[in-house]
């Protein structure tokens, strides 16, 4: 049911702060500006979490709907889309926390990860157990968060080897194929894609894509030397859309957080997007 009510507390129970650049405060700062947070404790109706995933790429809002849906669904669904290079996620709160953690009795995160690589299994025991301590338990909760902002860990290279060895893998590929899927209706029925369209579509509230586009979905995603986003689009007087996917990864450090400001790879999908000559020129540049 969509305008079920959702506790606040439930979702910020999924927050580690300083991991999502303000993404779930800002969610939550929107949400509340606009009256759509409501009550005493405070309340969101169900319908307004993915928007909070997909819009504004609040970890704790994904996180709330994995663990609402269940491990099992969640691997059934990729692969009923035919995302045959995806690997299982694990929620994200669980994944920082298995990077490091005030449990773990020595610093030697990346010992720890690369023992995690050889026996998964055993990590994605151990990702749910600590998703479910950290939803379920203030006293670990806070201590959690109180440690990660003394001992400011995980350090980088135990976030990139994380991200290498143990984040969810997934190919550009597979993933425009899913979102010109979601673009012509192509879901299980139709009410499936009218959601997820509806949720992907939310930039269409700006002039300049409603100058260019009659549809266009988007979402991005970063994780440390990661960049992706994918975009499907309706250019104006084309029944065809256009869909980019874009994936880069082992970025060097500066260079990952000079795109993550600045979003370069992002203008080069909406050129890919808006020019009809872009596919080809940037297709012979590749030769």
């Amino acid at each position: 049911d969509p305008l079920q009510t959702v506790a606040l507390a439930d979702l910020e129970a999924f927050y580690l702060p300083g991991l999502d650049l303000g993404a779930h405060t800002q969610a939550i700062t929107t949400l509340t500006e606009n009256g759509r947070i409501f009550g005493d404790p405070p309340n969101v109706v169900l319908d307004a979490v993915p928007e909070m995933m997909i819009h504004y790429s609040s970890n704790a809002a994904s996180d709330y709907l994995h663990m609402l849906l269940g491990q099992q669904v969640i691997e059934e669904t990729a692969v009923s889309l035919n995302l045959t290079s995806q690997t299982a996620p694990c929620p994200f709160v669980g994944q920082f926390l298995a990077m490091a953690n005030y449990t773990r009795a020595n610093n030697n995160d990346v010992t720890a990860i690369r023992q995690f690589a050889d026996t998964p299994a055993e990590y994605g025991a151990y990702a749910m157990l600590l998703t479910d301590a950290y939803s379920n338990d203030p006293v670990f909760r806070a201590a959690q968060i109180d440690w990660r902002q003394q001992a400011r860990r995980p350090k980088l290279e135990a976030q990139r080897l994380f991200t290498a060895l143990l984040n969810p893998q997934g190919s550009a590929a597979d993933y425009a194929r899913l979102m010109a899927r979601i673009a012509s209706n192509g879901l299980s029925n139709g009410d499936s894609s009218y959601i997820a369209r509806r949720y992907l579509e939310w930039p269409m509230q700006f002039s300049a894509n409603q100058a260019l586009f009659t549809n266009l979905g988007y979402k991005n995603g970063s994780l440390p030397g990661v960049l992706t986003t994918v975009y499907y689009a309706y250019p104006i007087d084309n029944p065809t859309p256009i869909v980019v996917a874009l994936f880069f990864h082992d970025l060097p450090n500066q260079t990952y957080q000079q795109w993550r400001r600045n979003l370069p790879h992002d203008e080069l999908a909406r050129w890919l997007l808006y020019d009809p000559e872009a596919i080809t020129i940037l297709r012979d540049v590749l030769k």
